[in-house]
């Protein structure tokens, strides 16, 4: 049976934090259960490393996390979210996209192939936070790399461009998400995942 192991690494949005940090439901859950579907001899595991309130720039400690992680467990692919605490400490785009290709790079470094993901929108509305949060996004989308890939988590959940109902059932808090927000975060991550997925002979997994 081939074997798969994953890293969902990241802040709160990957930590699955709701009800003001009193709950977490991490999207890794509905994840595996999508994969299963496609993939029903596929045995996945992940471990969801997120921390909220942490950032890609210093003081934050993501680079060091990831590094931790990283030696810890030989991974086949790392899941990566981060810059949303960034954008709201007014990092620039160069100091977020440095800190993240340098995440990216322990992962490779690993051995592991890198999902990227883009940073969501959220309730606050500024025109230098959604300028940087659209500049780096779309570094994050343009970046070119053995084994790299990305995926635009902010256009698959919309916060500004969506309807009332849609934000009332996705967002807790106008920045995190709801059980059923983090479903749907699993669910659009896998279906966007299991092309890049080729299947190992089981003897070769990891």
């Amino acid at each position: 049976m081939p074997k798969l192991s994953i890293l969902c690494f990241g802040n709160s949005l990957t930590a699955g934090y709701f009800h003001f940090g009193l709950e977490y439901h991490p999207y890794d859950g509905k994840f595996k259960e999508v994969l299963k579907g496609k993939f029903p001899d596929l045995k996945v595991f992940t471990t969801v490393a997120g921390l909220p309130g942490d950032m890609v720039v210093f003081p934050g400690s993501f680079l060091s996390r990831m590094k931790n992680e990283c030696s810890k467990v030989k991974y086949d692919w790392v899941i990566c979210l981060g810059g949303t605490n960034d954008l709201g400490y007014r990092r620039s785009v160069d100091e977020i996209y440095t800190g993240l290709q340098g995440a990216w790079n322990i992962a490779l470094e690993s051995g592991a192939k890198v999902l990227a993901l883009t940073i969501p929108e959220c309730q606050v509305r500024s025109e230098r936070m959604d300028s940087t949060r659209a500049q780096l996004n779309a570094a994050i989308l343009a970046h070119q790399q053995k084994d790299f890939y990305a995926f635009d988590l902010c256009r698959a959940i919309p916060y500004h461009d969506a309807t009332e109902e849609f934000r009332e059932q996705m967002f807790d808090d106008g920045l995190h998400l709801t059980e059923e927000g983090y479903d749907v975060m699993g669910t659009v991550i896998a279906k966007h995942f299991a092309p890049l997925y080729v299947a190992k002979p089981a003897d070769d997994a990891v």
